[in-house]
């Protein structure tokens, strides 16, 4: 179990029953209105990203998208947008650092759902510039949860694979590799034509990497999965390696009976075992979980 899941396991331990709804991308709650997601994600100086190769406005912009990523995995649709901003003493201009950053989040929003920023905080940091963005969302009607997974389901994917990871191993000249790094494309429409073709699905973004988001759907829906390591999507010039364990695509991986248009089949959910595990179809070989994706 690595840090991120340990401490995960620590929090839900701490809050008691109240922590039923962590684990999945975004927390399902059901009001009188109808049910609604919220999901926060932070972005943090040198962590998530680094002036190296970000503009302040590719900041605002992913920023946003790895929110809107966790609201296509449960199908809905986003409505409301908080901002928390810690800016560096650095700044020169925090002005024009502000305006450039929510010109790139602007248009994210615009592009993407429409959602409308709300309110938030914004605050000096001694240190690195940290950002903290909330999207709360309208819930899609049907199951789409990480331990949806069944027996006989086939294994889609969108996209394609690892651009991110072969941007960041220093290839930044090819444009889907700064395209997807940079400015990753939330499947929105995508995730609601899935659910228009199924009662159920088990649904979740690739943010941590490929094989992190199959063993997650794997673990939590206590299935095996088999998948076609040659029918994984990757452009030529990216390595099996980064396609598998290669974070931050922000694609969409899918264990349902079926898929529309923009789907791409690449394996079959087993029969479940006592310890679920992710095979390779040709030479039914265990895929480890490898150097997948680590937050600490």
């Amino acid at each position: 179990m690595n840090i991120e899941h340990q401490l995960i396991k620590t929090i839900k331990n701490s809050l008691g029953q109240s922590a039923n709804v962590i684990g999945d991308d975004c927390a399902t709650i059901d009001l009188s209105a109808g049910r609604y997601l919220f999901c926060l994600d932070n972005f943090t100086e040198n962590t998530h990203f680094s002036y190296e190769y970000f503009s302040v406005e590719d900041i605002g912009w992913k920023s946003l998208a790895v929110n809107l990523s966790d609201i296509a995995a449960h199908a809905g649709d986003p409505l409301y947008i908080l901002v928390g901003l810690s800016l560096a003493q650095n700044i020169s201009d925090k002005n024009q650092w502000v305006s450039e950053f929510y010109r790139g989040l602007n248009l994210c929003a615009s592009k993407f759902g429409g959602a409308q920023v709300i309110g938030g905080d914004i605050s000096a940091s001694q240190a690195l510039t940290s950002i903290s963005v909330t999207v709360i969302g309208k819930a899609n009607q049907q199951d789409c949860l990480r331990s949806m997974a069944k027996p006989g389901d086939k294994i889609f994917v969108t996209g394609k694979f690892g651009n991110s990871a072969s941007f960041l191993s220093g290839a930044r000249q090819e444009p889907d590799n700064k395209k997807y790094h940079l400015r990753p494309e939330p499947r929105l429409e995508l995730a609601k034509n899935l659910m228009q073709v199924n009662p159920r699905a088990a649904l979740m973004d690739s943010s941590d990497g490929l094989v992190a988001s199959l063993y997650e759907i794997a673990n939590q829906s206590k299935v095996n999965l088999e998948i076609d390591l040659e029918a994984v999507p990757r452009d030529g010039f990216v390595t099996l390696n980064q396609a598998l364990y290669g974070a931050e695509d922000y694609e969409l991986v899918v264990c349902a009976p079926r898929a529309p248009h923009g789907f791409r089949e690449i394996g079959v959910v087993l029969e479940s075992s006592q310890n679920p595990r992710v095979f390779d179809l040709s030479q039914k070989l265990e895929i480890g979980v490898g150097d997948v994706y680590k937050h600490f």
